[in-house]
């Protein structure tokens, strides 16, 4: 459950991206940044029966520039996921094929087509409440959808659930034409933030046609060469386990004591690459990448987590696929405890008490809990880019 920042008051971007048809990415989002970054000066908007939804079109990724953009990564990722939905009338996820998507006054119909099947960028979206996780040989991704929308009085129809699959669907789109255009060059950290930032931008006039309102954190990791490119805005995490120790993990960006940094509809006047956190950091076959949301980081310690992988992967010999769920179980069982005392505990417990005043906090998090888990494993097709 994520605290929800204090709303701005809603801005429409009508104004910045109307009469879009057929366009790529790079025509949808020219002049946007301005845009947006020019709130708080007079705007003009036209009326509502000047503005035309529009139904983007993306350009057609052929197999052979797919080819060409694996062939330049060292490493792919073997992947498994598993997810339980608290937040949530059903206990199963949502597995999202997009390709059969054809009502253009739907949101879902905006949103980034399913990739053909076999490429790198081929990922299923798993929607677990308000999360959505991405997975796929060459992108693990956690976007965790803030709760709580739903209680603002007055405001429009809420789903984070949608934000957070629009977002890193979008995310994943443009990574793929981004990397097309500039293989067999690997990409740099100004171009992850130019993607970054265009997938908010899209994401956010998608909600904005439909009169939603939504946030999340979010956590991605991607291959690029032999690095492993992070992305980290908000409490979301990122571990990379390298013989039975973890040797890399994201910091957490927090605007108050229990309140993460989010990305949203109200959050139009911050770029996400200003508040992101983003490094690489260079990978070894058979390194394990676990990418959670805090269901999974505030009931386990980091050290149990290790230890669970250790033993179920390890020890046991159990599939990516198999060590996901038991993971995910160990979690639910301490989530579910009302006697337990876990990492979202120790946070509450640590908080000032001439403010809070003293706190007892105990017993397992309820909440939504998104599991991806890969092992790097060398890519066959691999050229080597000079």
């Amino acid at each position: 459950m994520k605290i929800l920042r204090s709303i701005v008051p809603k801005i429409s971007t009508h104004g910045a991206i109307r009469n879009v048809r057929n366009s790529s990415s790079k025509t949808l989002f020219n002049g946007a940044r301005n845009y947006f970054l020019s709130f708080g000066k007079p705007d003009v908007i036209a009326d509502d029966e000047d503005i035309e939804i529009p139904y983007i079109q993306y350009p057609v990724v052929t197999r052979e520039q797919m080819r060409k953009v694996i062939r330049n990564d060292k490493f792919k990722f073997d992947f498994a996921y598993s997810s339980f939905a608290y937040h949530s009338i059903s206990s199963l996820p949502l597995i999202h094929s997009l390709s059969d998507l054809t009502e253009p006054t739907q949101l879902t119909s905006l949103l980034p087509r399913r990739r053909p099947h076999g490429s790198p960028s081929d990922t299923l979206s798993i929607r677990a409440g308000d999360d959505t996780m991405l997975v796929s040989p060459t992108i693990l991704a956690v976007a965790d959808g803030v709760s709580g929308w739903e209680d603002k009085e007055g405001e429009d129809q809420c789903s984070s659930g949608i934000w957070s699959r629009s977002m890193v669907e979008t995310f994943s789109r443009l990574m793929t034409e981004y990397r097309i255009s500039h293989s067999p060059h690997l990409l740099k950290r100004r171009d992850i933030n130019q993607i970054l930032d265009d997938s908010f931008l899209h994401t956010s006039h998608l909600m904005d046609l439909q009169n939603l309102q939504g946030s999340s954190t979010l956590i991605l990791g991607m291959l690029s060469g032999e690095y492993l490119q992070m992305i980290s805005i908000g409490d979301s995490k990122l571990y990379v386990v390298r013989d039975g120790e973890v040797v890399m993990t994201n910091e957490v960006q927090m605007v108050s004591e229990l309140c993460p940094q989010q990305i949203g509809t109200q959050t139009l006047t911050i770029l996400p690459s200003s508040a992101a956190w983003v490094k690489s950091f260079k990978l070894k076959e058979n390194d394990i990448i676990l990418v959670c949301s805090d269901g999974l980081s505030d009931n386990l310690y980091d050290w149990e987590i290790v230890h669970y992988l250790d033993e179920f992967l390890n020890i046991k010999k159990d599939s990516l696929s198999s060590a996901a769920n038991k993971l995910l179980l160990k979690a639910k069982e301490v989530a579910f405890d009302d006697f337990a005392y876990t990492p979202y505990n120790e946070k509450v417990n640590a908080l000032p008490h001439e403010k809070y005043g003293n706190n007892s906090s105990v017993g397992g998090k309820l909440d939504d809990i998104s599991i991806c888990l890969g092992r790097v494993k060398l890519n066959k097709n691999e050229v080597v880019v000079k």
